[in-house]
């Protein structure tokens, strides 16, 4: 849990993710709340038409036998026992014969064409509804106020989804897009980067994860460059430690000195000859030698020089390279004393 939720914080610190996010954060919400807006429409329109056949229902029970004015007008004043009508209304021409209950004045429009209008009061929990009657009959119009609450529930699912599931839904993809950002794109540079860090000192000779170089990504790209330079260095080194290892394993004497004396390379052919140093940690070389060092450097050109190392004595060649600061000392020849008796 802690692994994923360090993985959408680095994600959320990615401007093209923070964009990405938004962008289907905001485009999920307004998908859900138009699905939430359709949802209600038709959750309306299926309470209308069952509101509208309940009604018809009744018209059809206290209008089917006919019969009088007056008897019809009482039957219909007896739908006022019903516990979902409200109020009822007969209309004949302009006139309203019977009005009881909860009714409104100007309902139907005098210029209304259609058999059935429907009206509803503004929060939606009272509808009105317009019969237009057979030509046998004494009256134009029967209108019915219902109870709508009681006769079908308003419409909750499409306010579900406008208020619940279109934040919620959006929420959840805003994260899983950053989670999923992060794995993708982030995590493998922070491998990268863990794997430098991790291996610091010795990169020349660890190559990088394979998963790591493998993608099409930009990710899989710069490890793929990572890997290519780790390739170069790794063997810019091996050919340099293989000069070295030849300079090491010379038999003649190589050093290589400042003109302060101190010692600043020396292969194993010198520290073997401890004539050639003026102290038991060799860091700085012999006065005989710093004698010729400093000649070199200071006459600007190659001096030869020898140096006895017990029985023997070595010729050694000094090199100024002025511009480093350093003299380069070669043994060039080693002769046993006796040779120049």
């Amino acid at each position: 849990m802690t692994e994923n939720a360090g993985t959408i914080k680095q994600a959320w610190r990615s401007k093209r993710a923070r964009q990405g996010t938004w962008a289907l954060a905001l485009c999920t919400y307004a998908l859900l709340l138009c699905l939430g807006s359709y949802l209600r429409l038709q959750e309306q329109d299926l309470r209308q038409n069952t509101i509208v056949q309940t009604a018809r229902m009744l018209a059809s029970t206290v209008l089917s036998t006919g019969g009088e004015s007056d008897d019809i007008l009482l039957r219909v004043n007896d739908l006022l026992n019903v516990d979902s009508v409200l109020g009822v209304k007969l209309l004949q021409g302009g006139d309203s014969p019977l009005s009881v209950g909860e009714t409104q004045n100007d309902f139907p429009p005098q210029s209304a064409s259609q058999n059935v209008l429907v009206q509803w009061d503004d929060l939606f929990e009272k509808a009105d509804i317009a019969l237009r009657l057979d030509e046998n009959l004494p009256y134009d119009w029967l209108i019915l106020r219902l109870d709508g609450a009681r006769l079908s529930p308003a419409p909750h699912w499409g306010t579900l989804v406008n208020w619940v599931a279109a934040p919620l839904m959006a929420g959840l993809l805003a994260v899983l897009n950053l989670w999923l950002w992060g794995k993708m794109h982030l995590r493998p540079m922070q491998a990268i980067q863990n794997h430098l860090q991790e291996h610091s000192g010795k990169l020349a000779s660890t190559p990088l994860p394979q998963e790591l170089t493998k993608g099409k990504d930009l990710t899989s790209l710069l490890a793929r460059q990572i890997e290519a330079m780790r390739v170069e260095v790794s063997e810019a080194k091996a050919k340099s430690d293989f000069q070295a290892r030849f300079l090491h394993e010379t038999p003649y004497a190589l050093l290589r000195c400042s003109v302060n004396r101190k010692v600043l390379y020396a292969n194993s052919a010198a520290r073997a000859q401890q004539a050639l140093f003026g102290d038991d940690s060799k860091e700085f070389v012999a006065p005989a030698l710093s004698e010729l060092v400093r000649k070199a450097f200071y006459e600007s050109k190659e001096v030869f020089g020898d140096i006895r190392s017990k029985d023997h004595i070595i010729t050694f060649r000094a090199v100024p390279v002025l511009d480093a600061g350093y003299v380069n000392l070669y043994g060039e020849a080693k002769r046993h004393m006796d040779d120049d008796i």
